[in-house]
């Protein structure tokens, strides 16, 4: 009938609508989700092509520059091995050298550091920095971005590391060869007391005294950070038997050469201290390698360095850029 007919239509039309209005309301879902962006995810690439296009030609232009800061930072890690293998191996020279070329690769590394900051706009890596990035680029130029600024943040430490070790490896070689001042000035009078002429002696061994005494603070201010135990007590009984071999030959000198009671008491305090002294250098190279193996935590930062540096690399190219 016709009432039935035109309830069915009108059935008809109200579920077509809804099914349009699901239609539309599906549409618009999807179309507000793809003009949104999650704050990790950086927004949609096709809205973010032209500046990503700008900023990724910049990073391209810094990847030369990248590797070439990476071959310092590397440079820098092999002068780092060097003075601390010439100081255990006593070598003065060796640790000059290492330490002026290690100073020009930093130098190098500064400057390079500094020039890619400035192009690159390389400021601390912070949240805000970040929600600024997101609304411009995509989560993947950003990732690359990031990479290189973390790897220019990781050069920072390696000025304030290498004057610590450059200032604690002068400080070691300098307390060896404060020991072997002492020791030469300590032969020279021994020579001298062999002879019979022991008011040069006496003179020659007080020119041992002020080498002995640098030594001696050097380790004492070390000893409150690092265990120095086989150094100062080196020193402290080398000290000592210093002072026996002094009172033996006032002894000798006041006794007119002949051997008193006082003579045969000095001698002996002599003997005493001499049997606790080491009959090789070995107490020095334990108490050097002691002393350089505390430097070793300044090189750290430079492994760190090269890792970020070789992360920012492989970044830019997939890792297939190699150094110089």
């Amino acid at each position: 009938s016709r009432p039935i007919r035109s309830l069915f239509g009108r059935t008809l039309v109200r579920l077509g609508w809804l099914g349009l209005a699901a239609v539309l309301a599906f549409g618009s879902a999807g179309m507000v989700a793809a003009t949104s962006h999650s704050p990790s995810l950086g927004a949609r690439q096709e809205l973010t092509w032209g500046p990503d296009q700008i900023l990724n030609t910049k990073l391209d232009g810094a990847v030369r520059d990248l590797v070439l800061l990476s071959d310092d930072v590397s440079q820098l890690g092999v002068m780092t091995r060097s003075v601390l293998s010439n100081l255990t191996q006593v070598n003065a020279v060796g640790v000059t050298a290492a330490q002026g070329d290690g100073t020009t690769a930093l130098t190098a590394i500064d400057n390079r550091a500094a020039n890619l900051r400035e192009r690159l706009d390389c400021g601390p890596w912070t949240d805000a920095k970040v929600t600024q990035l997101i609304e411009t680029y995509s989560s993947d130029s950003i990732a690359r971005y990031r990479a290189v600024c973390v790897a220019l943040d990781s050069v920072s430490p390696l000025d304030d590391d290498w004057a610590s070790l450059v200032s604690g490896s002068t400080q070691t070689m300098k307390v060896a060869q404060d020991i072997a001042d002492h020791d030469n000035a300590g032969k020279d009078a021994l020579q001298l007391a062999t002879a019979g002429r022991y008011p040069e002696a006496l003179s020659k061994l007080a020119d041992a005294d002020k080498p002995l005494s640098e030594a001696t603070t050097i380790a004492s201010e070390l000893a409150t950070v690092i265990d120095l135990a086989t150094l100062t007590t080196w020193l402290s009984r080398t000290s000592a038997f210093d002072d026996s071999l002094r009172v033996l030959w006032q002894s000798m000198i006041d006794s007119k050469g002949r051997v008193t009671t006082q003579v045969t008491a000095a001698l002996k305090s002599v003997n005493d201290a001499k049997a606790l002294l080491p009959t090789d250098n070995s107490a020095l190279q334990v108490s050097l390698f002691e002393m350089a193996n505390r430097l070793t935590a300044d090189g750290i930062s430079i492994e760190t360095a090269r890792g970020q540096l070789a992360t920012a690399v492989n970044a830019l190219t997939g890792g297939t850029v190699a150094g110089s």
